[in-house]
């Protein structure tokens, strides 16, 4: 049951309605925009790899990769150590 002061209970279970139907809604947006961000990141990878895969084994040796580094390049991983914040 909802304490409230408010002799206008309704009025108050749909305030708090309100509220958590708003935090739901941030929460949807903020899980909206990773998803996009990693629909994204996958359209520039699967193009990656149809580009690199596309190249002759010379051309990627003139870039500094081997068939084996495509989906490492594509994905954006890399040879470097991480650095720590």
């Amino acid at each position: 049951m909802l304490k409230s002061s408010t002799p206008y209970r309704s009025a108050a279970a749909l305030f708090l309605f309100a509220g958590l139907m708003y935090a739901a809604a941030r929460r949807v947006r903020l899980v909206a925009r990773h998803l996009e961000a990693w629909l994204g990141k996958r359209r520039v990878a699967i193009r990656a790899l149809y580009d690199l895969g596309a190249m002759s084994e010379r051309e990627l040796l003139d870039i500094g990769l081997t068939r084996v580094d495509i989906n490492r390049v594509a994905w954006g991983a890399s040879d470097r150590p991480m650095e720590r914040s």
